[in-house]
């Protein structure tokens, strides 16, 4: 129970980032995971919480591997084959070889084998951290499929340099040529497992389609199951699972070419499940690596051997080394572009993408406690420590840095993009009111309302655009005037326009924050000039009640009236349409469509929104790629039409 409770609240603190992450947007959001793994570590013990390397990798590395394999831009990918090559194992070979000598240099006491170890532990780069810090900033597409290509891989090279360097440290005995064949054997044999195991399960479905069986849901959860067994079939035959997940989410994302209704239902299926459980588990990686570091980190803080002073100068300085020689890599090479356009910032923003993440952590917390002659390594401690360092360091340094060697990403790209949604959307909607009848009216208003919704949840995307805002404040004044009418034409008595005054006036102090609206001003405001309308009276419960729903639908009508009189600039039409369709639709002008009106003319809006898509991509206005978001957007609602009505 206590790991149940345990998975709970980290994931509670996965939503919790992402809530926190929209307030605070200049902190990356693995960054406030982090820290609220930290938060949350010493008061409910979950520092004590140990996860060993083999059952990290299985439970978080392993599907979130074969999602990134499935989903990669293999034709990208491809291209970039030398500088993700040269990254992701020639690269890690020369981290561990220079870093390892500096770590060595830095710390004598430290053996070689396990300065080695922790070399090849900080060498790989997190996927789940690059992805992440990458929403913040605008980067090239070569430069992030050449990241992203380099962390599916460099975890292999890292894990096997580790393990190889772990086994020196705890035998003593290291062979370079034993090494080296072994890491080519192992590579190639977790690859060609992922590959068969794939291959199979691909062939496995295609069978039970062949015998008439067609159970999206049971294909979806051989899907989940896929990784976890190839991982585990990897490790049984001691090759990489890394890669055999890698290789198998490639080599399984060629069961979705296909274009038949079964296999569009299940690729809807899988990407929703998938965006679902990669979101999960990515968090989960970072408020497990919070939960980690103060039990790593203490003991060494606490030690009076070591001073703390040593210890961030120890982090700080391979910290640099390690970046120092990732930047090298990039220098040299150019930064594998031909061009080699601004390219030391190029190489900068190559350098700093390479954040370290969980796998150093788990890799550094599996370091040996005994060394080969049986001594302990008194050392370990200090090591695991400098890993949780460098991994903090990285971090921050590419979430303020970054932006410095990459534009922002601004709002404007996403509100020219709806922009021309919306010019889509309003266009159906004109459409829609020429068909209009007074037979159909109240389902097309139904259908029109539905895409006015479309339209201002849009339009409320841009942070700078505050006409919702503005004219709901119109609004609530608007009652407000009329409900002053009311009472001082003797409609209604003093309670109730009391009650109804009070009500609009919290309403605007909330919306505008005017503190002319606040509630002492309120009752200095009621005092001064209303009371001269008051007309105290007392009545009945159902005098009153017969009073408020005359108050209610005074001031919908005023409301209604006065946006009918509107001017059409003041406000964008959509809002006041939702705005006349909302009150409308409360009062005794409302009515009622069939749902099987409704469902008819949602499906003609539908089929008229495909059409201006596609004329808009005929016509040049959007892209291949905005056509194909847009369709499929559509696709999940005409998939949802029965819910909506």
């Amino acid at each position: 129970m206590q790991i149940v409770e345990m998975i709970l609240l980290m994931l509670a603190m996965v939503l919790a980032s992402n809530i926190i992450n929209r307030f605070i947007p200049n902190i990356a959001i693995p960054l406030i995971q982090v820290a609220l793994g930290i938060i949350i570590a010493v008061p409910t013990g979950l520092h004590s919480f140990e996860l060993g390397s083999e059952l990290f990798m299985l439970l978080f590395l392993a599907p979130l591997l074969f999602n990134d394999g499935a989903n990669v831009d293999k034709k990208s990918l491809w291209k970039e084959r030398k500088a993700v090559l040269v990254l992701s194992i020639g690269l890690v070979f020369v981290t561990v070889a220079v870093l390892g000598s500096f770590i060595h240099w830095l710390i004598p006491s430290a053996p070689w084998a396990a300065s080695f170890a922790l070399a090849a532990a900080l060498a790989p780069t997190d996927p789940v951290a690059v992805s992440a810090l990458a929403e913040k900033v605008k980067i090239p597409h070569r430069i992030m499929h050449t990241l992203e290509g380099e962390s599916l891989i460099n975890d292999a090279s890292g894990l096997v340099s580790f393990q190889f360097a772990s086994a020196a440290l705890l035998t003593g005995i290291f062979s370079f040529t034993n090494a080296s064949i072994s890491f080519v054997l192992i590579s190639l044999g977790g690859i060609f497992v992922g590959i068969v195991i794939s291959f199979l399960a691909m062939q496995l479905v295609r069978w039970l389609r062949s015998q008439g069986i067609e159970s999206t849901v049971s294909f979806m959860l051989l899907e989940l199951l896929l990784p976890f067994g190839i991982f585990l079939v990897a490790e049984h035959f001691h090759v990489n699972g890394i890669l055999a997940a890698v290789s198998g989410g490639i080599v399984y994302s060629f069961s979705y070419n296909k274009v038949t209704p079964e296999v569009a239902q299940l690729t809807v299926l899988s990407k929703n499940t998938w965006s679902i459980l990669s979101f999960s588990l990515n968090g989960l990686v970072f408020v497990l690596l919070g939960t980690q570091l103060p039990r790593v980190i203490r003991v060494v803080w606490e030690n009076n051997n070591i001073s703390n002073v040593t210890l961030i100068l120890y982090i700080l300085s391979i910290t640099a080394i390690l970046l120092a020689i990732r930047f090298v890599c990039f220098w040299l090479f150019k930064n594998f572009d031909k061009k080699g356009d601004n390219r030391l910032a190029t190489s900068f923003l190559y350098t700093i993408s390479g954040v370290r993440g969980t796998i150093t952590l788990v890799s550094a917390l599996s370091l040996p406690i005994f060394l080969a002659d049986g001594s302990a390594f008194m050392e370990r401690e200090l090591m695991i420590s400098i890993a949780g360092g460098v991994i903090i360091a990285t971090l921050i340094l590419a979430n303020f840095a970054m932006p410095l060697f990459a534009e922002e990403k601004e709002s404007s790209t996403e509100r020219m993009a709806h922009e021309k949604e919306i010019e889509i959307l309003r266009d159906v909607i004109l459409q829609l009111k020429a068909q209009e009848t007074e037979d159909n009216h109240l389902a097309v208003e139904r259908v029109i309302t539905m895409y006015n919704d479309r339209i201002i949840t849009l339009l409320n995307s841009d942070e700078t655009d505050d006409s919702q805002d503005r004219l709901m404040e119109t609004i609530l004044k608007w009652k407000y005037v009329d409900t002053i009418s009311q009472m001082a034409n003797g409609k209604v008595s003093f309670q109730t326009a009391f009650l109804n005054l009070r009500r609009l006036n919290k309403r605007l102090y909330r919306l505008t924050h005017d503190k002319s609206y606040r509630s002492q001003m309120f009752y200095g405001r009621l005092i001064r000039k209303k009371l001269r309308f008051a007309k105290l009276r007392s009545g009945s419960f159902d005098d009153r009640r017969a009073e408020r729903e005359y108050l209610k639908q005074s001031n919908r009508d005023y409301v209604l009236n006065h946006l009918e009189e509107l001017d059409q600039d003041a406000f964008p039409q959509e809002l006041v349409d939702f705005y006349f369709a909302r009150l409308q639709h409360r009062g005794p002008r409302a009515g009622r469509a069939s749902v099987d009106r409704v469902d008819e003319w949602l499906t003609y809006a539908i089929q008229l929104e495909r059409d201006s898509i596609q004329d808009a991509f005929e016509l040049g206005d959007i892209n291949r790629n905005e056509m194909r978001v847009y369709r499929e957007n559509l696709l999940a609602i005409e998939n949802t039409i029965q819910y909506m009505v």
